[in-house]
């Protein structure tokens, strides 16, 4: 069974070489070889992954291969190795799925576009590095899949490279992530130093056995937990996600919503030993993740653009379970990791129906009444909005609803009761979506409208396989609640992290404060969905009926709330960007010029001064070199007066 496993990032790989050597050649058929590749590496993996969860097939508790010795220098050294467990097998069904589905998505919705070869090109590089990622069996590896990860998050954001927007935000995701990974970088490092391997089974023994100091420890969870905020988009490095919306929608959906942001919350996951034997950085992950799960929340509740609602929101719902991982509800997060994945990748599918039905406009104030023109995108968009409003018996409802009450139990009140509130946020942005989309009145285009129609089966039937598991995977998975299939399968994996924190506790109970959590919960999230219903499904704002408000509007609507400053701070994303641009950009930029000035007029300036000085004073003394002798002779007669003179001065003295 183990040596299945190299073939599930191959497989990619082979596709990647191929379409991009052949794929212009093939014209109309440039994605076949793609998107067989990724088929039948999503084949493979299932295989492996039901081989993990089952905990059998020679896999058990977890099983590795090494294919070579990669990188040996002196006492160095790093193999080219994976290695699978249960984490590993439920990344593989999340990753392949979603991969396989948004590359037959992108056959319909790339089907018209010239580059459409480079594109599944990039998709397969993409599908690769990420798998690479997640079997990795050492730091160094990871790091490999990592950043190439990041590259085709650059090549893919800036897939339409002339439009400047999509050139400027490929850059701008490219250099925060950077930030992050240096992080990254350096825990590597620390590890090597510290310990003498990078191999992650060993690493992990060490740490769990004593072999680093408390002090280290520390140093390296915050330095992983730095690599993970810059790729899971956490704050303050989430303001790259937003923009990343440039990019065609199956990207959207692959990278931005569903696989590459999971990276970090994989990673931390992964490192459980290191990160739960250092309670104090623990405490950082779950304020980071619980603060960035509110404040993209509450940017998303002003945004006009269908895709960057769902940006924020991803990026308030990778909040969610850095919060869960802070708290130390492993399972909890990883199950809302493979929750979200689906119901996420569904969302962003379904937008990029939307933006297809209506001429490529993703401006939500121009939409409206599309219920009843395209059904199939309006069901499974409404599934996927009911599960991560966490409504039950979806999806949602049971990961959150674990997330809630794993911080509630373990003493983490404030991250409950701020996560309690992004419920309820949660499912007011997405019935707005929804409202200003598919509800009321039509603001379409007229001439747009009359050309409204379904989109093709390609994209539609991956619409429906994705609503399919967004609605039963908790159910499948996660029920009975914090004892169901998923927890079975990951006990192994965090049980002696678990231990060694000696937290323990009570078995669920509905009739006890599980069940009053719960019911609360879905109380708040039926308030808010009621009422963005009323708001933007009956009693839609005048400024919905724009596509530019007047500030008037603006204000007229904030002030009846009486929620001014706050709406215009949604609204002005906090001005993350504008502080950004002016610290990076701005002062940045002068900081830079300056530092170039004094480069080239002090640095540059003194180096060429000695250089043209010493030039000079050579061109003055080759005259004295005439080649004549009378010359050589008057100089030496010279010289043995002037020496004569002075010695006569000296004796007369």
């Amino acid at each position: 069974m183990t040596y299945l496993i190299p073939l599930i990032p191959l497989l990619p790989l082979a596709g990647f070489v191929v379409t991009g050597l052949l794929g212009r050649q093939m014209g109309r058929e440039s994605h076949q070889i793609a998107v067989w590749a990724v088929a039948a590496s999503w084949a493979v993996a299932m295989v492996v992954a039901f081989a993990a969860l089952a905990h059998g097939f020679g896999i058990g508790d977890g099983a590795g291969i090494t294919l070579w010795n990669w990188i040996p220098a002196l006492g160095f050294k790093a193999e080219m190795g994976f290695y699978v467990d249960a984490l590993t097998g439920c990344l593989l069904i999340v990753v392949t799925t979603i991969g396989m589905l948004v590359h037959i998505y992108s056959i319909g919705y790339m089907a018209h576009d010239p580059g459409k070869w480079r594109f599944f090109a990039y998709l397969n590089l993409f599908m690769f590095s990420m798998l690479l990622l997640v079997l990795a069996d050492n730091f160094l590896l990871v790091f490999a899949g990592w950043e190439l990860v990041g590259l085709c998050s650059y090549l893919l954001i800036g897939f339409w490279y002339p439009r400047r927007s999509a050139a400027v935000a490929a850059k701008k995701a490219f250099l925060v992530n950077r930030i992050g990974d240096m992080g990254f970088a350096l825990a590597i490092m620390a590890i090597w130093t510290q310990l003498g391997t990078l191999n992650m089974q060993a690493v992990f023994k060490l740490v769990e056995g004593g072999g680093l100091s408390s002090t280290w420890i520390a140093v390296v969870a915050l330095l992983l937990f730095c690599g993970a905020v810059g790729k899971s988009a956490q704050f303050p490095l989430h303001v790259w996600l937003p923009d990343a919306m440039e990019g065609p929608t199956p990207v959207s959906a692959l990278i931005h919503a569903a696989t590459m942001v999971n990276a970090g919350v994989y990673l931390v996951a992964r490192c459980n030993p290191i990160f739960g034997a250092a309670p104090g950085v623990m405490v950082v992950v779950a304020a980071i993740g619980i603060f960035t799960a509110v404040l993209a929340a509450s940017i998303a509740f002003t945004q006009t653009d269908i895709k960057r609602v769902l940006a924020y929101s991803t990026i308030s719902q990778l909040g969610y379970m850095f919060a869960a991982l802070g708290v130390g509800a492993w399972t909890a997060a990883i199950f809302h990791l493979m929750s979200h994945g689906f119901f996420k990748g569904l969302l962003f599918l379904g937008s990029g129906s939307v933006i297809h039905a209506v001429g490529d406009e993703q401006d939500m104030r121009k939409m409206g009444g599309l219920a009843r023109k395209i059904p199939i995108t309006y069901v499974t968009m409404l599934i996927g909005s009911v599960a991560i409003a966490g409504v039950p018996p979806l999806a949602g409802f049971f990961s959150k609803d674990e997330i809630l009450g794993g911080a509630f139990k373990s003493g983490f009140l404030w991250v409950w009761a701020i996560g309690f509130v992004v419920a309820g946020m949660t499912a007011f942005y997405m019935f707005r979506l929804m409202g200003m989309t598919f509800w009321g009145p039509s603001h379409v285009d007229p001439e747009v409208e009359q050309h409204i129609h379904e989109s093709p089966t390609t994209m539609t039937r991956p619409l429906i396989l994705l609503a399919i598991p967004a609605a039963a995977l908790g159910l499948l998975i996660g029920f009975p609640p914090e004892s169901g299939l998923l927890h079975q399968w990951l006990a192994p994996v965090f049980e002696a992290t678990i231990a060694a924190g000696g937290r323990t506790e009570a078995a669920y109970s509905f009739f006890g404060i599980d069940g009053g959590l719960a019911i609360v919960t879905t109380g708040l999230v039926a308030i808010a969905i009621i009422a963005a219903w009323r708001l933007f499904g009956v009693d839609m704002p005048a400024i919905g009926l724009h596509a530019e408000p007047r500030p008037d509007q603006v204000r007229e609507v904030s002030a009846r709330r009486g929620l001014d400053f706050l709406y215009r701070g949604s609204a002005a994303k906090w001005w993350f960007d504008d502080l950004n641009n002016l610290l990076f950009v701005v002062w940045g930029g002068r900081l830079a010029g300056a530092v170039w000035w004094f480069d080239r007029v002090v640095i540059d300036g003194t180096v060429n001064g000695v250089g043209t000085v010493t030039t000079q004073a050579g061109l003055r003394l080759r005259r004295v070199q005439t080649g004549h002798v009378q010359n050589y002779a008057l100089g030496i007669a010279i010289g043995l007066i002037a020496m004569a003179l002075g010695y006569f001065l000296i004796a007369v003295r």
